[in-house]
C-alpha cells in the first residue's frame, strides 16, 4: 500500500492536466468516481506512483517521479482516464453533444454529457457538479508543449470553472 492510499481506495489510471504540467498516476478513488470527483469537502486529489512532466518551454522541472502527489482540484483543467468505466461508476447523463471547449491552456473536444433539458450554451453552468463528464475525448494544447501530452481519452472530466468558451463540432 502506498503512502497516499487507504484500504477503501480504488486506483484509477489518469492523466491530470494542470497549468504547466501533466500529472500521470493512479488516482485513489474512494466510492464512485462521480461522487469522489465532485465531493466539495475535498480540496485535493491524492495520486500514487506519479510522474509529473513540465510542459512549458524553459520549465526546468521536465520530469519528476514521485511516490505520491496531492493536486488541488481547482487547478485541474481536465482529468483524462486511461480506460472507460461503467456508467454506474461515472454517473454520466445519457444525452451527449459533440463540443469543443476551451480552457486557458487546452481545447478539449468530445461528447459532453448533460441533462435532457439543458441548453448547450449553459450546460457547464447548469450543472452542480464541479467536473463535467465527456467521452471520446481529444486534447489539443494551445501552446507548444515541451513534453508529450495524451492526445485522446475514452473518458474525461473537465473542471467547469476553467471553461472559457465552447462551440458545437
Amino acid at each position: 500500500m502506498g503512502l497516499f492510499e487507504t484500504t477503501s481506495a480504488k486506483p484509477v489510471a489518469v492523466h491530470i492536466l494542470v497549468p504547466g504540467f501533466v500529472v500521470r498516476g493512479q488516482l485513489a478513488v474512494i466510492g464512485t468516481l462521480q461522487t469522489y470527483l465532485n465531493d466539495e469537502r475535498r480540496g485535493t486529489f491524492s495520486l500514487n506512483n506519479v510522474t509529473v512532466y513540465g510542459l512549458e518551454p524553459g520549465n526546468p522541472a521536465r520530469s519528476m517521479q514521485l511516490e505520491g502527489l496531492f493536486v488541488a482540484k481547482t487547478s485541474c483543467h481536465a482529468i483524462l482516464l486511461d480506460a472507460m468505466l461503467p456508467q454506474e461508476e461515472t454517473g454520466l447523463l445519457p444525452r451527449t453533444e459533440r463540443l469543443a471547449i476551451y480552457t486557458p491552456h487546452y481545447c478539449i473536444q468530445g461528447d459532453f454529457h448533460m441533462g435532457p433539458d439543458v441548453l448547450v450554451g449553459e450546460f457547464a453552468f447548469a450543472s452542480r457538479a464541479q467536473f463535467i463528464g465527456a467521452t471520446n475525448v481529444q486534447v489539443f494544447p494551445l501552446f507548444p508543449p515541451q513534453a508529450a501530452l495524451p492526445q485522446s481519452a475514452p473518458l474525461a472530466f473537465v473542471h467547469r470553472d476553467v471553461l472559457q468558451m465552447h462551440h458545437m463540432v
